[in-house]
């Protein structure tokens, strides 16, 4: 799709949401507080909701081909990397083996945490950041499904079915492919899908710059970040409602900041919508940034004597070279073309049949 026939405002909107990813993987001295909260609030939840919003119908099998290409083979190329180079870090420069049963369990499992397998085996090693890709794949081929109903009560109801089978199943383990979760996330996808109609019948302006909208939406996502964490990943939130409204209300906010970048500032527009249109690919670069860096920059910085006075102008600071240096390497990794084809051709390797 051509930068002329994408929807500008929604590439913009994704490009926040991935800047807010490594943002949030970024404040690792902040876990656990309102500001970490309010990041992990909004900076995944969007991407559902987009999904939903754009959505039409399509063959599962179509579904299914083109997740095994955008999302899938993505997430074994940098599982795979993420493990080759952790291996190889380990024997040459710190000298222990890290390859293992637990190290390569990622690479199957595509756990985005630790936890408790519902197998009887601890998951003590996880896949990192990408952990996201085959749980899209499971939550584009489930929303597919559902929507063959033609009834939108129907719809509704078997969401809020796999919303609590998701949420039953996040207290007892962490499944394969975070399945928790992808049995909760319809219900991002099926919120997109209602706001598109809306939009349709209305336009963006009514709803993505209107002011009451974008409080109410503030004021939800806030009411998220206050009400306690919310581990998407994991299915698992202190406030689930809360949450899920706080999914709903910050992807509103981001779209109205989104819509007024495209509308006001063209210059800086463009590039968002150039980077929103390869956030999985920025994703999947930040992945294997945070799972190799991340321990030693964080080690350094907590080193430093100034550290504890300055922490937050530390922190500022990582946020920023992580996002520069990521677009950066992203861009240059898109240049070359057996890449741009391995991590985002939608009919590349498999073909449409």
């Amino acid at each position: 799709m051509t930068a002329s026939k994408r929807n500008l405002s929604f590439d913009i909107a994704r490009a926040i949401a991935i800047y807010l990813v490594i943002i949030g993987h970024s404040m690792t001295g902040l876990w656990d507080t309102w500001q970490s909260n309010f990041i992990f609030a909004a900076n995944l939840p969007i991407f559902f909701i987009i999904s939903g919003y754009f959505y039409h119908s399509k063959r599962i099998k179509d579904v299914v081909q083109t997740g095994v290409n955008t999302l899938l083979i993505p997430f074994f190329i940098v599982t795979l990397l993420y493990i080759t180079l952790r291996t190889a870090l380990g024997e040459i420069v710190q000298h222990v083996h890290y390859l293992n049963f637990q190290t390569l369990i990622p690479l199957i499992y595509g756990n985005g945490a630790t936890g408790q397998s519902p197998f009887g085996f601890e998951l003590r090693s996880h896949a990192g950041a990408v952990w996201f890709l085959p749980t899209m794949f499971l939550a584009n081929i489930i929303f597919h499904w559902l929507m063959k109903s033609n009834k939108e009560i129907i719809r509704f109801m078997i969401v809020i079915i796999l919303f609590g089978l998701g949420y039953s199943l996040a207290q007892v383990a962490y499944f394969p492919w975070s399945l928790q979760a992808a049995l909760e996330v319809p219900i991002y996808y099926l919120f997109g899908y209602w706001l598109a109609k809306l939009i349709k019948h209305h336009s963006q302006k009514t709803i993505f710059a209107n002011p009451y909208i974008l409080l109410v939406s503030l004021i939800c996502w806030m009411l998220s970040a206050t009400s306690g964490s919310y581990e998407l990943n994991r299915g698992l939130a202190d406030n689930m409602f809360i949450a899920v409204l706080g999914g709903f209300g910050s992807a509103i906010v981001l779209l109205g900041i989104a819509f007024f970048i495209e509308k006001h500032w063209h210059q800086i527009a463009k590039g968002l919508s150039y980077v929103g249109q390869y956030s999985l690919v920025l994703l999947c670069v930040h992945s294997l940034d945070i799972g190799l860096l991340d321990t030693e920059a964080m080690n350094f910085l907590a080193s430093q004597a100034w550290f504890s006075d300055y922490s937050l102008f530390a922190y500022l600071g990582l946020m920023l070279l992580r996002i520069l240096y990521t677009t950066c390497f992203t861009w240059i990794l898109l240049k070359i073309k057996f890449i741009y084809n391995l991590l985002v051709d939608r009919n590349f390797p498999l073909q449409k049949a």
